[in-house]
């Protein structure tokens, strides 16, 4: 019997599938298939899954009573992983069922059957934001961050040159009044704590404003951007220096 694709995909053809599980000479291709048929476990009806389950509990009672070699406990190992990444709720029993096989198979098939584990694992946790891929272990774009509050980052194309130093050094440090967050890195500014405030009013960490307006000269919040910018300084300086010697090229020639 051929592997069943998507659509034909059923309780029905798992379990013809788990008859053949009898045959010997069928068996290692019938674990092959019933593995494929795991990998689309998440498109089928409930009953799909739970048919998959008795199919891998009848596979462990022909491999415990009547198709002991090596080869295939292998062709079981296969199937057992596909199933316990495939349906969460007989994941406890597939990994005791991949457990023992892993026993009975040689040492080269126990490593690609590691091998084959880490791969489904990493593809599962990557597909649920799981373990690596879980939220709290997943980097937070500050794009999306500002965005969710409203602030849209600029196209580096567009950006205003940064702050200049004068400017920067002369931005206020005030002490934090009530609870607040900064809204550059997402974290907290407790009372009492000192913050750095642009000349609108809102406050960041320090840290985070200096960062901010050294690439761009506006507030992250409300774009107030009131403030020289560096490249401003430097134009003042040079017209200053051309103005005392007109015959002096500009600093930046």
């Amino acid at each position: 019997m051929a592997a069943p694709d998507a659509g034909e995909l059923s309780a029905e053809s798992v379990s013809k599938l788990q008859k053949d599980l009898s045959n010997k000479k069928l068996f290692c291709a019938t674990c092959h298939k019933l593995a494929q048929a795991c990998e689309k476990a998440d498109d089928v009806p409930e009953s799909v899954r739970n048919a998959l389950v008795e199919a891998a509990k009848r596979t462990f009672t022909v491999l415990q009573s009547r198709f002991t070699s090596p080869k295939y406990w292998e062709a079981g190992l296969e199937f057992f992983l596909a199933l316990e990444f495939a349906v969460p709720a007989a994941a406890e029993q597939a990994q005791q069922w991949r457990d023992t096989a892993m026993l009975e198979v040689d040492e080269e098939a126990r490593e690609q059957a590691e091998v084959a584990k880490q791969k489904r694992r990493y593809e599962w946790e990557k597909k649920y934001h799981q373990g690596r891929f879980d939220d709290a272990n997943s980097p937070i774009d500050p794009a999306v961050v500002l965005a969710s509050r409203g602030i849209i980052l600029i196209d580096p194309s567009d950006a205003r040159p940064g702050m200049s130093r004068d400017a920067v050094h002369d931005l206020r440090i005030v002490t934090v009044q009530s609870e607040d967050t900064c809204p550059i890195c997402q974290e907290a500014l407790p009372v009492g704590s000192k913050a750095k405030a642009m000349p609108c009013g809102h406050i960041f960490h320090d840290d985070c404003l200096v960062s901010w307006v050294s690439k761009n000269n506006s507030c992250p919040m409300c774009r107030f951007d009131e403030l020289p910018s560096e490249k401003e300084h430097f134009d003042d300086v040079e017209r200053r220096i051309q103005k005392e010697d007109p015959g002096k090229k500009g600093i930046f020639n």
